[in-house]
């Protein structure tokens, strides 16, 4: 996404709010019939101790799949709208009586999957694969930006427990108030609600769940702004 920022006149300043730790133990998908993931990190998981590539994964939205697809897997298809939409998902692509499906996730999951699948019919199999540890301090780089009397214009959010970590480590460096002068584009609704508890010059949200999304949006707002001017 660095390029396309690059693209539309931006600075892109990469700022990792987490450590992520991939499990070693070996991943059996025998006996199901489909892979459920709902990160990159999910599926780089499988794919450190997999060489089953041509086995069905099912992405819940179309970065995961495109994480998916760049490590080569070939039989990817995603769900759009989030969780709450991969009951309808799977009864459209899937048959409930093939067999279960294996969940792979980092163990903070939003909502409740694998409840609301079970409702529906499905037999789930979750299993962690990969933790992620927040970081304490931001890079002695980021935080020189943000200590500028014009701090970054704009701040992106690819999740809700992103941003939450993201605010807490800015309060922790006393640099909360400097948002108020940054607008926040949010890869979805539900992550840009979360991000409004505090003081932004303004907040958006992407149309459909996706990086090429987020620099659409900066696009708009900056070519908006600049015919404001």
């Amino acid at each position: 996404m660095g390029a396309a920022i690059k693209n539309i006149d931006c600075t892109p300043i990469a700022a990792s709010m987490m450590e992520i730790h991939l499990a070693e133990e070996p991943i059996d998908l025998t006996g199901y019939q489909g892979v459920l993931i709902t990160s990159k990190n999910a599926i780089r998981a499988l794919d450190k101790v997999s060489e089953e590539k041509e086995f069905p994964i099912f992405c819940v939205g179309p970065q995961s799949r495109k994480a998916a697809e760049e490590l080569g897997y070939t039989n990817v298809k995603n769900s759009f709208g989030g969780y709450k939409n991969l009951p309808i998902f799977l009864a459209r692509e899937t048959d409930k009586a093939a067999g279960p499906f294996l969940f792979l996730h980092g163990g903070n999951i939003a909502g409740s999957p694998v409840q609301d699948l079970g409702k529906a019919g499905f037999k789930i199999v979750s299993r962690r694969v990969y933790s992620a540890g927040a970081i304490t301090t931001l890079s002695d780089e980021v935080k020189a930006e943000f200590e500028k009397t014009s701090p970054p214009e704009f701040v992106t959010f690819m999740s809700i427990r992103t941003y939450k970590l993201f605010r807490d480590v800015m309060e922790s460096h006393g640099l909360l108030p400097k948002l108020k002068d940054c607008i926040a584009v949010c890869i979805s609704p539900a992550v840009a609600d979360f991000a409004r508890e505090i003081r932004w010059k303004k907040v958006y949200s992407t149309d459909d769940m996706s990086g090429p999304s987020i620099v659409k949006k900066i696009s708009e707002i900056k070519k908006a702004t600049e015919a404001a001017s």
